[in-house]
């Protein structure tokens, strides 16, 4: 199982100026198929500067164990916040 890519990323409104909340598609690979599916998540930057990923639950109708896949895109997520390429507005 490896994460593609994530596309159409969207920030949400957020009262709280170091929770940031998100949708976006993610691209998935299995094996010999790719797959694409709707995920939300939050990024949260603690006191000592470390950022964590919640991921809102996914989809069911996936025919992949969760825990591998939530794991992988919390990965990717962290990557793509520590190169600043999560939408700030």
């Amino acid at each position: 199982m490896k994460v593609l890519e994530l596309n159409s990323i969207t920030k949400e409104d957020g009262y709280i100026y170091y929770i940031h909340h998100y949708k976006a598609n993610a691209k998935l690979e299995f094996l010999a198929n790719v797959i694409t599916i709707p995920i939300s998540f939050t990024v949260e930057m603690n006191p000592l500067g470390m950022r964590t990923v919640d991921l809102d639950p996914l989809p069911k109708e996936l025919d992949y164990p969760i825990i591998p896949i939530s794991k992988s895109l919390k990965e990717f997520i962290l990557l793509l916040a520590s190169k600043g390429m999560l939408p700030e507005t």
